[in-house]
């Protein structure tokens, strides 16, 4: 997996030029790269897909779309042990009969509405604690953290998610990156794999999202790296150095070598070289074809079967 700083670091290397101000002009061209990659077919990318929970507030009807939600495609209410999916309406009209229906407050959600950046429940939740998911595809942030390695591991064991470290100044902005513990040996443990950061607890503990599958590291001290990764998965994360070089490449004016970076990036379709995607974009695009991409939420309209006693019939002048 490359990091904020293997992504940088190897554009210097690969465009010969590691200066400071060559590294800035690779941090626009990175991003920016990201960015197009993460627009490509709509957006309907499998690994921008994600969910962030808020929970209810007593009588309030209304909920924020989280930041981090860019395209909103579906929402689910858990209720102590009850998994609700209410239904999705688009339609204002439908809506306005939906609130003549005077549903009031409870804790069983049968409709949600959008207006704005902010989901409206019939009926009103009732109680608080309870949790909305939100499912859709995520904003994409720009990297710009370099690296952590201060300080080192001194457990972890397998199977587990906590990390224990000494010398470290952990902070609750690390969560949502990721941590490598290096294999130096076999006695320090590590296993070389990255995972996300999912909790912290102090400058020295934190936990991870997924159990860490290397050797226990126990009174012992590992070395590690800390970093800010792009959304893109790790086979595919070339892809936006690739981009980057070319366009690098192209206002340097050395034509051959962007033309080696547009193929290695898409085949050269972006800039015009081929009509068949190829390189690393095609490839992604493969894998995409293949995996099912959750339901998206369709228009309200005659086709919907469900209709709620509670609710009466639009009036004869219809809206």
């Amino acid at each position: 997996m490359l990091s904020f700083t293997g992504l940088r670091n190897l554009f210097g290397e690969l465009s010969g030029d590691a200066t400071s101000t060559n590294l800035t002009l690779a941090d626009t061209l990175i991003n920016e790269s990201i960015r197009t990659i993460a627009t490509k077919r709509g957006g309907k990318w499998w690994w921008l897909e994600g969910t962030k929970d808020v929970d209810t507030v007593a009588s309030q009807q209304g909920y924020e779309i989280p930041n981090s939600i860019r395209k909103l495609v579906d929402l689910y209410v858990t209720v102590g042990d009850t998994v609700y999916s209410p239904e999705a309406i688009e339609d204002p009209n439908r809506w306005k009969e939906v609130l003549q229906g005077q549903l009031g407050t409870g804790d069983t959600p049968l409709f949600y509405y959008r207006v704005g950046n902010k989901i409206l429940l019939a009926p009103t939740p009732a109680t608080a604690g309870s949790t909305i998911t939100f499912r859709g595809r995520l904003n994409v942030r720009d990297l710009n953290i370099a690296d952590y390695t201060t300080g080192s591991i001194v457990s972890i064991a397998n199977g587990a998610t906590a990390i224990v470290g000494t010398g470290t100044t952990f902070t609750a902005d690390m969560v949502g990156r990721f941590m490598r513990i290096t294999q130096t040996s076999a006695a320090l443990g590590g296993d070389g794999l990255w995972y996300e950061i999912g909790s912290y607890t102090s400058a020295t503990k934190i936990g991870l999202l997924k159990p860490y599958e290397g050797t226990t590291i126990a009174a012992a001290t590992a070395s590690y790296t800390l970093g800010q990764v792009p959304l893109i998965p790790e086979s595919y994360q070339m892809a936006p150095v690739y981009r980057s070089l070319a366009l690098y490449w192209t206002i340097k004016e050395n034509l051959a070598r962007a033309r080696t970076y547009w193929m290695l990036y898409d085949g050269g379709v972006e800039a015009g070289l081929a009509n068949t995607v190829g390189g690393l974009v095609g490839q992604m695009l493969q894998e995409s074809a293949e995996k099912i991409e959750g339901a998206y939420m369709s228009p309200f309209g005659s086709q919907n079967n469900y209709i709620d006693p509670n609710i009466p019939p639009p009036l004869a002048t219809g809206f």
